[in-house]
């Protein structure tokens, strides 16, 4: 990322990245897309599942050759579609008190099931930020 030496730097194009899971991913990681050639911020990752049970999804940053684990996000049963909120994950997956993730260009967010899930339901990755 070029030097900024006169402000703070901002996101400069808006982005959003998404990926749906099914029980046919098993738990193989699917990205959630690729960053600009700056690098990228993450502001949210919501996360919603028509599962009846729950779903635990694990996260990983990937360098191009190996993926980083960077923590594991439990989704209750039915959340975003039902009464139950549906799930925040950047809050689970930030150190303490920072309520983003800054990703280096050339890296990849990816998500998958840490067990697969209930047959013909899906999870929906949603992912809020920007490309600097």
């Amino acid at each position: 990322m070029a030097a900024n030496t006169t402000g703070p730097i901002f996101e400069l194009v808006v982005k959003s990245w998404c990926v749906t899971l099914t029980s046919a991913d098993t738990t193989v990681q699917k990205s959630l897309g690729a960053v600009g050639s700056e690098g990228a911020r993450i502001d949210s990752i919501r996360i919603c599942t028509d599962d009846t049970s729950t779903v635990n999804l694990k996260f990983f940053l990937n360098d191009g050759a190996i993926d980083y684990y960077i923590g594991n996000v439990a989704v209750a049963a039915g959340s975003g579609y039902t009464t139950v909120a549906i799930v925040d994950a950047i809050n689970t997956l930030t150190h303490s008190g920072l309520l983003y993730l800054v990703i280096p260009a050339g890296w990849i967010l990816k998500v998958g099931c840490v067990v697969t899930m209930t047959a013909g339901k899906t999870t929906t990755v949603v992912v809020l930020g920007g490309n600097y």
